[in-house]
C-alpha cells in the first residue's frame, strides 16, 4: 500500500504513521463521512499467517465493544484482496498529540498532570476489565496524550477475553513489554486484569521517577527482578503514592489492589491532597508545639509553630483570633530559644491585626517591649525570619 490508494472506495491514505507489532498504521480520509481517520493494516508477513490474521481480527471485536473516553474508537474492519492474499484492516478514531513515551524523553512531567493521566487510564481499563478484556500490554507507547492533554489506551491488538481460552498465542510465548510485565505474565500463571494494574504501577513509577522500577538490560534479568525483586520506593513521591505505586508493584496479584476503580479512587484522593484538619485539630496540635516548648524544646515548638500557622490561616482565617493567637505563641518561642529580634518584627507585624481585640493586644504590645529591650541589648546578628503576611501564606522558613 502506498500513499493515495483508497481502501474499499472509502478510506484514502495519507501517510504512514508508524509500525506495530501486527501491522502499519496510515493517517487517511475518511471520503464518506469527511473527517481523518487512523487505519491499522496487518503486515505482509502477518497478513499470511491465520493466526495472526485471527489475533487481529480478534482485536477488532474486542475493541469493537469498548466504548469509553480514554480508549480508542474503532471506527470499522475491512479486507483488501489482491495477489491471492486477504489483508485486513480496522479504521479508528486519529488521535493527535504524542505518546507518552515521547512525553517522558522531556523528562518527569508534572504531578498534577501525571496523576490525571494514570487516572484516566484507570477509568480506560476499568470499562475494558469490566468487559472481560486485559489489555496485556500497557507501556508508555501505548498511551497516546492528545493535543487536549487528555490520556487514551491504544492498541488492544494483544487484548483477549479473559474467559477465552489461551488459543491465540502460541505455546510458551509472552506478549508485551518486558518492562511491564507482571510476574504471572513471566511465570505463566492465570492473568486477569491485575496484570494491567501492575503494568501502570510500572508505568506510574516511570512518570513519578523519570526511571523503571527494573533497569535490567536483558530479558532474563528483567523476569528474574519482576519475580523476585522488590523494587525502590519511588523518587519524588509522597508517602501515599509512593504506597500505591508499591502495592500496584505486588508481586501476588492477591496483594495488589482489587480494580482500576480503586487505584482511580485512591489516585484522586492523592491529587485532592490530604483533608483539610477541623480547627479543634489545629487547636490540639497548637497546644502540643506549646507543650513542647515547656518541656526544653523551643526551637521544636517554633519549628511545629511555623508550619502549622498557614493551616490556621486557610481553615479558620488570616485574621481569625485562633490564627492570630498562634502567631503571637510563635513569637514567644522564638524569643525564648534565643532570637529576640525576630519576635519582636513578628509582633510589630502583628499588632495592627490585634485592633479589634484589646487584650490580646495589650499582651502583645508587652511582649514586644520586653523583647525589643532584649534584642537591643543583644545588638545585630539574630537569625531574620518571614514577615507576618509570608508566615500565614505558608513562606518557607529563613535562617
Amino acid at each position: 500500500m502506498r500513499v493515495g490508494d483508497v481502501l474499499d472506495g472509502r478510506y484514502r491514505l495519507v501517510g504512514g504513521i508508524g509500525k506495530g507489532g501486527f501491522g502499519v498504521v496510515w493517517e487517511a480520509f475518511d471520503e464518506t463521512v469527511g473527517r481523518p481517520v487512523a487505519v491499522k493494516v496487518i503486515s505482509e508477513e502477518n497478513a499470511a499467517d491465520e493466526r495472526e490474521v485471527r489475533r487481529f481480527v480478534a482485536e477488532a471485536r474486542t475493541v469493537g465493544n469498548l466504548s469509553h473516553p480514554h480508549i480508542v474508537t474503532l471506527y470499522d474492519l475491512g479486507q483488501v484482496r489482491g495477489a491471492g492474499l486477504v489483508t485486513h484492516y480496522l479504521v479508528m478514531e486519529l488521535v493527535r498529540g504524542r505518546s507518552l513515551a515521547d512525553v517522558l524523553k522531556s523528562g518527569v512531567p508534572e504531578r498534577r498532570s501525571a496523576l490525571q493521566w494514570a487516572g484516566q487510564v484507570c477509568g480506560a481499563l476499568d470499562a475494558a476489565h469490566r468487559a472481560g478484556v486485559v489489555h496485556r500490554d500497557i507501556k508508555p507507547e501505548n498511551i497516546m496524550i492528545t493535543e487536549a492533554g487528555e490520556a487514551k489506551v491504544l492498541d488492544f491488538g494483544i487484548a483477549r477475553l479473559e474467559t477465552t481460552a489461551a488459543g491465540l498465542t502460541s505455546t510458551g510465548s509472552v506478549i508485551g513489554s518486558p518492562h511491564y510485565l507482571s510476574p504471572e505474565r513471566w511465570s505463566g500463571g492465570h492473568v486477569d486484569g491485575r496484570a494491567d494494574l501492575y503494568a501502570l504501577g510500572c508505568v506510574l513509577y516511570q512518570l513519578t521517577a523519570g526511571e523503571r522500577p527494573f533497569g535490567a538490560l536483558t530479558a532474563v534479568s528483567l523476569m528474574y527482578q519482576h519475580l523476585h525483586e522488590t523494587p525502590r520506593p519511588p523518587r519524588g513521591a509522597e508517602p501515599a503514592l509512593s504506597a500505591l505505586i508499591l502495592q500496584l508493584l505486588a508481586k501476588d496479584p492477591a496483594d495488589r489492589p482489587a480494580d482500576a476503580a480503586e487505584v482511580r479512587r485512591r489516585l484522586a484522593e492523592i491529587a485532592a491532597g490530604p483533608p483539610a484538619p477541623t480547627p479543634e485539630e489545629l487547636k490540639e496540635r497548637a497546644d502540643q508545639a506549646w507543650q513542647r516548648g515547656v518541656d526544653g524544646g523551643p526551637a521544636e515548638a517554633v519549628r511545629l509553630l511555623h508550619t502549622l500557622i498557614p493551616d490556621f490561616a486557610r481553615v479558620c482565617g488570616r485574621t481569625d483570633p485562633r490564627t492570630l493567637r498562634t502567631c503571637h505563641d510563635l513569637a514567644v518561642w522564638l524569643a525564648r530559644s534565643g532570637e529576640p529580634a525576630a519576635a519582636t518584627a513578628l509582633l510589630r507585624d502583628l499588632l495592627p491585626a490585634l485592633a479589634a481585640d484589646p487584650e490580646a493586644r495589650a499582651d502583645a504590645a508587652r511582649d514586644l517591649a520586653r523583647w525589643q529591650a532584649e534584642a537591643t541589648r543583644r545588638g545585630p546578628g539574630t537569625t531574620a525570619r518571614p514577615p507576618l503576611a509570608a508566615l500565614l501564606a505558608g513562606s518557607p522558613q529563613h535562617g
